[in-house]
């Protein structure tokens, strides 16, 4: 097998969302019986609307495994077509495209039939309604972790009654002023980001940056303070 092909075998067994292949194997496509010509441009359609599907918001917020099924089809449709670029069909990311593509392209469930709900419960919130990320000095991107961080966060926000959320970058007192108030508004963006990605809307959030202002721990000037390198995100309730 050449080299080409492990590479591209090797991203497809690791380029599934959180690096885990699905659980089953889709089943031979037809699309194998097409020309090399045919077959590039369904693959280039499927490809193309798995990109659309997964970066749509009623993607991110659907309660199903839409967004999986994008990410999938995305990444082995990209696969399959990098082996037609080489004169080859690859059955495994072919059938594989084709499977999650058909997902995508499914109409929804019909909703069940209404039945009498039991009395809800009432959902307690026990998340803090204050959550911070610290960086690395003179970096605006967040921590590899971020996104983990912040999901539950996001996803208090039914239960909490939160409805809408400031986003304040910050900086420890090292470098010129106006150097860091820039540096703290890129840190802000960038988490304000994630937090979009995760479900909220950019009109639910406040986004700034105060540069050396607001200090979590209070330095001399020129200090290089890990704990003054952050950005704070807090919740606001209605009429708070």
């Amino acid at each position: 097998m050449t080299a080409y092909k492990l590479a591209l075998k090797g991203l497809a067994l690791t380029m599934c969302l959180g690096g885990i292949a699905p659980a089953h194997a889709a089943a031979p496509s037809p699309l194998m019986q097409l020309g090399m010509r045919d077959l590039r441009a369904e693959l280039d359609r499927r490809y193309n609307d798995a990109v659309q599907a997964a970066q749509a918001t009623e993607t991110l917020r659907a309660n199903t495994p839409r967004y999986i099924w994008a990410n999938e089809a995305k990444a082995q449709c990209g696969i399959a077509i990098g082996f037609t670029k080489a004169g080859e069909k690859d059955e495994p990311s072919i059938s594989k495209c084709d499977d999650f593509a058909a997902r995508l392209a499914a109409p929804a469930p019909a909703p069940a039939a209404p039945v009498e709900a039991p009395a809800p419960v009432v959902a307690q919130c026990e998340a803090s309604p204050i959550m911070e990320l610290f960086f690395n000095w003179d970096e605006d991107v967040p921590p590899a972790d971020a996104s983990a961080l912040l999901a539950p966060f996001v996803q208090a926000r039914p239960n909490c009654g939160w409805t809408s959320f400031t986003v304040t970058g910050h900086t420890d007192t090292s470098g010129p002023n106006a150097y860091n108030d820039g540096l703290s508004m890129r840190r802000a963006n960038n988490v304000a980001a994630i937090l979009q990605s995760l479900g909220l809307s950019a009109g639910e959030m406040t986004i700034s940056g105060t540069g050396e202002a607001g200090l979590k721990l209070e330095t001399a000037d020129g200090v290089r303070e890990p704990a003054n390198r952050r950005v704070e995100i807090i919740a606001v309730q209605p009429g708070n």
